[in-house]
């Protein structure tokens, strides 16, 4: 079903909150997708008389959006805020920290963060397939599940049993065969016994033979092949390991470790026979020479061993700066291939700045008519598309920028922010948000709302807030509570249509509480404002401003 579940997750997180001039509730449902992409801030005490209010949400993973709801508050407090600058403050945070995404630092972040989304919706994803089944076990008889259990204990049974009689390694399943030729020969009523000379045993590691053959081993009139099996029959083991007229067994290359698919190494093993006519002509000086030639080689191949793993460690060594984004770099990093949109309010005693990039959305209702503080990006739009063809872009016939994303502003999504001739400001997807200013009074009908476009893709701006005035003002009402029910008018019976109502879900209700006191500052500041909105457009930005 593509990017959506099979049955919608309608499991809500809210969170109720108010202090002494603010009521505020917010909620996030997950809906048909896959996993929950959005992130939202509510801060009533941002700072002295002013709150901080934001919605994220993520396209491409959940990282950039949760990143956001981290790092972007801290950055509105900076040099312009501190000059009550606020709408260029808002302005200079969001592109500061889209900036800051191709850094080191937050990229190491958002890594970890992706890592944790994934990690997390597996988990999810595991305990709904077990409850799935739970559920489907329910509608069956007894006697078929008890039936069903049976045979999946059979089953592990089994596995487990081939487990234990599978050789852990070449020298393992080489030691009983080596008993099992003792045994033959004592059978046959030979006297002669076996034995192996610890010098000249191999050394395995990691189920990696390291053998070498040796010239002298030519001198012998046949030898016999290790196949490393236990489970070969005990003639058949015979026949390969004891030589007629000779005491010596090859290790060639037919030795045990096909599991590893790892070419393996030629080598000796001497086998002596203590009453051989052959073997007592041998003097203690030749057996001192063959024992230090086999050392000799074994040294070699770990030398040369050693070697090839420093040369594996040095291709394998990872720059300090691999996370800064190259040409050459991978395009799905995040930050690259992911994203988020934004839309902050920031209400400064009873002034509203609002900063949006994207396509979530923060209207506010005025004596119950909707007031929409924010307009959405889309790549159709005539100044949008202007910016996106002059940065190389195109958008298709279903309004998507190559392609790709339905919308032309986001932070993140830094695969549609390379062109090296232009500022950050111009490519085909920015982070440049366009700031609304209004006043706003503590009134019954008054209020503000945030939500991501899974809102306003299934209700107009009027009919959200149409919707909140018809519960808002009823006693006792949790502001979280109407932001779930606004969930479930919004959610899809089903994914057959285009969509709508099956994306993830965020909101955030605020009201200003009645007997809120206004600062004599702010007095001042409606007296040169006249209460007006007023919208900063994003030509009017001046590039020296931008960072």
């Amino acid at each position: 079903m593509g990017t959506y579940l099979s049955k919608p997750i309608t499991d809500k997180e809210s969170h109720d909150t108010d202090n002494g001039w603010l009521s505020c509730g917010s909620s996030s449902m997950q809906g048909w997708r896959e996993s929950q992409e959005d992130a939202h801030n509510c801060l009533l005490d941002f700072d002295k008389s002013v709150a901080l209010f934001a919605v994220y949400d993520g396209h491409g993973g959940a990282e950039v959006a949760q990143y956001a709801a981290e790092k972007l508050p801290s950055l509105v407090k900076n040099t312009l805020y501190d000059t009550q600058d606020y709408e260029q403050a808002l302005i200079k945070a969001f592109m500061d920290f889209d900036d800051s995404l191709i850094e080191s630092p937050s990229i190491e972040r958002l890594t970890a963060l992706r890592e944790d989304v994934n990690e997390e919706c597996a988990d999810e994803e595991e305990e709904r397939e077990e409850l799935n089944e739970l559920y489907e076990e329910a509608k069956i008889p007894i006697e078929d599940i008890l039936l069903k259990y049976k045979n999946k204990i059979i089953e592990n049974m089994e596995k487990k049993k081939e487990s234990e009689n599978e050789p852990s390694s070449s020298k393992e399943s080489f030691t009983p065969l080596l008993k099992s030729i003792v045994e033959t020969n004592d059978a046959c009523g030979s006297s002669s016994s076996i034995t192996v000379k610890d010098d000249d045993k191999t050394n395995v590691g990691n189920g990696i033979d390291e053998c070498k053959s040796e010239d002298s081993t030519a001198e012998s009139s046949s030898n016999a092949k290790v196949n490393g099996s236990s489970n070969d029959d005990e003639n058949d083991k015979t026949e390969n390991f004891v030589a007629e007229s000779s005491g010596v067994v090859e290790w060639g290359p037919g030795c045990s470790n096909g599991r590893n698919s790892i070419e393996q190494i030629p080598g000796t093993l001497n086998i002596i026979n203590d009453d051989s006519e052959d073997d007592t002509d041998v003097d203690d000086d030749d057996d001192d020479d063959e024992d230090e030639m086999f050392e000799a080689s074994i040294n070699k191949l770990d030398d040369e061993s050693d070697s090839e793993s420093d040369e594996e460690d040095d291709d394998e060594e990872i720059p300090s700066n691999s996370f800064i984004y190259e040409d050459d770099d991978e395009e799905d990093k995040p930050g690259k291939d992911s994203g988020c949109t934004a839309v902050m309010a920031l209400l400064v005693n009873n002034k509203l700045y609002v900063a949006n990039a994207g396509d979530s959305r923060c209207v506010v209702s005025v004596g119950g008519k909707a007031h929409d503080m924010s307009k959405d990006h889309k790549p159709e739009d005539e100044l949008e598309l202007k910016r996106i063809c002059k940065a190389g872009g195109r958008v298709s016939s279903d309004g998507r920028v190559n392609g790709g994303l339905n919308l032309s502003r986001a932070l993140g999504d830094h695969n549609y922010k390379k062109n090296k001739d232009l500022p950050n400001t111009e490519q085909m997807i920015t982070a440049l948000p366009d700031v609304t200013v209004l006043d706003i009074t503590p009134d019954n009908n008054n209020f503000i709302v945030l939500a991501c476009d899974g809102i306003w893709n299934s209700l107009s701006s009027q009919e959200v807030v149409d919707f909140i005035l018809e519960r808002i003002n009823k006693p006792d009402v949790k502001l979280s509570s109407i932001c779930e029910e606004l969930f479930e008018q919004c959610l899809a019976p089903n994914t057959l249509s285009d969509g709508t109502g099956c994306d993830n879900m965020t909101c955030i209700i605020v009201k200003l509480k009645p007997n809120q006191k206004r600062s004599r500052t702010d007095d001042k500041e409606d007296d040169s404002e006249g209460g007006e909105c007023k919208k900063l457009k994003s030509d009017s930005i001046e590039p020296e401003s931008v960072h």
